[in-house]
């Protein structure tokens, strides 16, 4: 099989302008920001997209006072201090109480108590850190978390992280001042989300089948936003902080396709933490190698999850119901994964930290047909080298280089293409795909470069997929390091797909 490289692709355009969208197969480009306007070309695809930019001016305002969460109006009825314990020690066992007892004011619980329980949770967390944490990352600092987000130049974008809705038009963006701010179709109000507890958004994730339910990974754990939208929005928005001892940062969060569970992960755990969010209690799933774990991803079907180690492991998890969880562990020849994407049919593909090829990994099982061409083994084949090329003008001498070490890749639900993000090239680069023989095979043909204005880089992208009527209308979604949210839409008929290949 013929791997794709960026020697096929046609060179980049050298024009001083941004690319604005792909209509017919051809390339727009605009030499302004502002592509909503209704004389722009490609203004009939981003009407219902919001217009978003946000400069760093608007960032770092000193909070309110009166920017206080509802959760702390209402103080609940305290029970004795006693009476806790016991009702923790039922619901959650010996070792939470235990905590809670160590953590409680020694003069509530007598001083006995207190010492014994302080003494027992230090041992507790030794061996605990001695069997199944080994911390691989520093947890602040440059060059230490933001190496494995899927945000270039983490610590310095304006924008942090992005996340669309699945069923909805609706942006959460997560900004360098610790605020998320929402954008919805036909509501004016924009909602800005502060929490004391919301330091450090690593990732952003929406609940699938509740249309203001958000999940934000932070330094701290994980805080589940039910956002009220309109006029109070900021006043009635409410958060519940869901965290673990040993758990943090929280640098991923993923809900299951049905809404019902949440998945977290940590650097510094090698715990994946699975939370019903309704009890506000996580279950542990533990497995030994790798350290701790860097992003977990969901297949669009909900039964497999892969999680990605902060070493050369990475496990896809079979989460089918009633057999239990179990993972089948794969490993690279060095580094660790850099990102992964699910796309229809079980279809996987990944590219680790210090090799920029794309490898595909079929998941699917062919039921119908036992003589299979792999074997009946899953083999991991590489499908594009995406390593360093560079392009000069045929006209005067500026270059630029695209390609090297991937930070984040996001494939099209609808598997039909697949957009790159690289550490240092300044352009997108977007790979058409399609998946064939039940997702056993992933085939990849260059499309595009997307550039953005004079002087900006991409940070972070995400798909969203809206269909018209008429025509498939596929958006990527680039936050550029002025601050400026781009809407890059792909257009083409139904019957632009059946000669594809």
């Amino acid at each position: 099989m013929m791997i794709l490289s960026l020697n096929k692709f046609q060179s980049p355009e050298f024009n001083k302008l941004a690319s604005a969208g792909i209509c017919g197969g051809i390339m727009g480009y605009t030499d302004h920001i502002e592509m909503h306007d209704e004389m722009h070309p490609f203004y009939e695809y981003l009407r219902n997209y919001p217009a978003i930019s946000i400069t760093s001016d608007m960032l770092g305002a000193r909070e309110c006072i009166r920017t206080i969460n509802n959760g702390y109006l209402f103080q609940p009825i305290q029970d004795s201090i006693f009476k806790r314990i016991i009702s923790i020690w039922r619901e959650k066992g010996f070792t939470e109480a235990l905590r809670f007892a160590a953590s409680a004011d020694s003069e509530h619980v007598t001083k006995a108590i207190h010492w014994i329980a302080v003494k027992l949770t230090w041992a507790l967390d030794a061996m605990e850190k001695g069997i199944f944490q080994k911390e691989v990352l520093p947890t602040i600092g440059s060059g230490s978390i933001a190496d494995i987000v899927s945000t270039r130049d983490w610590n310095t974008s304006i924008i942090r992280c992005i996340s669309w809705h699945p069923h909805c038009t609706r942006l959460a963006v997560a900004t360098r001042d610790d605020r998320i701010r929402i954008f919805s179709e036909g509501i004016s109000g924009i909602p800005i989300l502060r929490h004391s507890a919301q330091k450090f958004i690593y990732q952003l994730s929406w609940s699938p089948y509740a249309g203001r339910v958000l999940a934000a990974a932070c330094h701290i754990g994980v805080l589940i936003w039910t956002i009220e939208l309109g006029a109070a929005s900021n006043m009635l928005s409410h958060a519940v902080v869901l965290k673990r001892r040993n758990h943090t940062p929280v640098t991923s969060v993923a809900w299951h396709p049905q809404g019902d569970i949440l998945v977290s992960c940590s650097p510094n755990d090698s715990n994946m933490i699975v939370w019903d969010v309704s009890k506000k209690e996580g279950v542990p799933l533990k497995r030994v190698g790798g350290g701790g774990l860097c992003f977990v991803h969901w297949s669009f079907c909900g039964s497999r999850l892969f999680s990605a180690t902060c070493r050369n492991i990475f496990r896809v998890w079979r989460s089918g119901t009633p057999t239990p969880w179990y993972a089948e562990r794969w490993t690279v020849p060095s580094g660790r994964i850099a990102a992964a994407c699910f796309g229809p049919d079980l279809a996987l593909i990944f590219a680790s930290s210090d090799d920029p090829i794309i490898f595909s990994l079929p998941l699917q099982e062919n039921i119908f047909d036992t003589k299979s061409s792999f074997d009946e083994i899953n083999v991991a084949y590489p499908i594009i080298n995406l390593a360093e090329v560079r392009f000069t003008s045929d006209i005067n001498e500026d270059s630029v280089t695209v390609g090297g070490r991937i930070i984040a890749m996001e494939w099209d639900p609808s598997g039909k293409y697949l957009a790159v993000l690289f550490q240092k090239s300044p352009l997108i680069v977007l790979i058409q795909t399609k998946v064939r023989n039940l997702g056993r095979a992933v085939e990849v043909k260059p499309f595009c470069f997307v550039q953005g204005l004079p002087g900006e880089v991409p940070n972070c992208i995400n798909f969203y997929k809206k269909y018209p009527s008429t025509d498939l209308i596929i958006c990527l979604t680039i936050a550029w390091s002025s601050g400026r949210i781009q809407h890059f839409p792909i257009s083409h008929s139904y019957n632009d797909n059946d000669d594809w290949i």
